[in-house]
């Protein structure tokens, strides 16, 4: 089968020393081609709407960060597009990835409106990636579909026993966060079947599903600090509702929501916490608990339970000033490798040797030894 790997000029390489350590990358997109996600769809009804009016997946209008550049370039693809097991690996090799943890790239999915089409497309690209990825020995996350609590614990449970599948797949966003009590049915899935959850943002570009909607007016604006604000949101309302102390063993990645705002969190919650503790006891968990307060400090969850990937790095070039920022941020026990392949913003994992930030045990423990602590793999 022909690659569909595009070799552009300027694709980032890993630095030699990096092909020596054990990588695992926890966000690596692949993209199945829409005639053969179709395939997948099981309900005609839903797939007679899917191939006459809307297409697979369809898509809101916006305006790509790269919409300048010629089709094929734009900043979705700019490394290529893998739509097999093959295309992975050979994405992988110059990038020294050992294990990527692969998703199936439909992020937009769960901006769209109809529920019935949204499963349809679920159900086809769990199904695909079986297929193409779990069972050629790639492992995968599977997709868990957000708008429908009912229907994610029954691919939860329908997928999550087929060897490869290591991860639940789905996104934060301006709509419900997380912390919502109609998501435990979701969280007992995921523990039973000791799958971490994997948090992806999910805005689109324009028009914008957002607080501030349209006058955000600039990609940095809309990628750079919204997909953080909401990540950051999405935890706090996790933390704040008790899901961790009803869910202890609930790992949670938050992958392209940022990272250096860890340490911003840690102090912040657990001031206002220590002021005002009380409306604790009035949430809906604490009052079908009886509990009065949170277990331990908002703090203590956020370093236990909640985990970050790392792309975009955006690490100072001052050592000094980076090493301080990993220290505060925890990033030895709570940060994940991540290259966000195939985007425009693509990370390879060459900070981690060009940087004298890194000691060789932080380095080790960013690129895999973090990620094999929440995934059987």
């Amino acid at each position: 089968m022909e690659s569909s790997i595009k070799r552009i000029r300027g694709v980032a390489e890993a630095p030699e020393q990096a092909f020596d350590d054990e990588i695992v990358d926890l966000d690596f997109h692949v993209n199945p081609l829409e005639d053969e996600l179709l395939a997948y769809v099981e309900d005609d009804r839903a797939l007679d709407k899917l191939t006459t009016e809307f297409g697979a997946t369809p898509v809101m209008g916006k305006w790509d960060a790269a919409y300048g550049i010629k089709e094929g370039q734009e900043g979705l693809f700019t490394q290529g597009r893998a739509k097999y097991a093959e295309d992975v690996r050979e994405a992988c090799a110059p990038l020294a990835i050992d294990e990527p943890i692969v998703n199936p790239g439909i992020n937009n999915l769960n901006l769209q409106h109809h529920p019935v089409l949204k499963n349809a497309v679920c159900q086809a690209a769990n199904d695909y990636m079986l297929d193409h990825f779990v069972d050629e020995g790639v492992y995968t996350a599977m997709m868990v579909p957000k708008w429908d609590p009912d229907y994610a614990v029954s691919e939860i449970d329908r997928l999550a026993d087929e060897d490869g599948i290591v991860a639940g797949y789905s996104w934060f966003d301006p709509k419900v966060p997380w912390g919502n009590e109609q998501f435990d049915p979701v969280f007992e899935a995921l523990v039973k079947h000791d799958l971490p959850l994997l948090l992806h943002g999910s805005l689109a570009y324009w028009p914008q599903h957002s607080y501030i909607g349209d006058d955000m007016l600039t990609w940095t604006e809309v990628l750079g600090f919204d997909w953080p604000i909401h990540a950051m949101v999405t935890v706090v309302n996790m933390i704040m509702r008790g899901v961790f102390d009803k869910y202890p063993d609930l790992s949670v990645v938050i992958q392209e929501g940022g990272h250096w705002w860890v340490p911003f969190l840690r102090y912040r919650m657990d001031e206002f916490y220590e002021m005002h503790p009380e409306d604790i006891q009035i949430t809906p968990r604490k009052m079908e608990s009886g509990e009065r307060y949170l277990g331990r400090l908002p703090s203590e969850y956020l370093r236990d339970n909640v985990y970050f990937c790392t792309q975009p790095f955006a690490l100072p070039r001052n050592a000094g000033e980076a090493e301080n920022l990993l220290d505060l941020s925890l990033a030895d026990e709570m940060f994940l490798y991540s290259s966000d392949w195939p985007h425009q913003t693509l990370d390879p994992p060459t900070w981690f040797y060009t940087s004298r930030a890194f000691d060789e045990e932080t380095r080790k423990r960013i690129l895999s030894e973090n990620a094999k602590e929440i995934l059987t793999i």
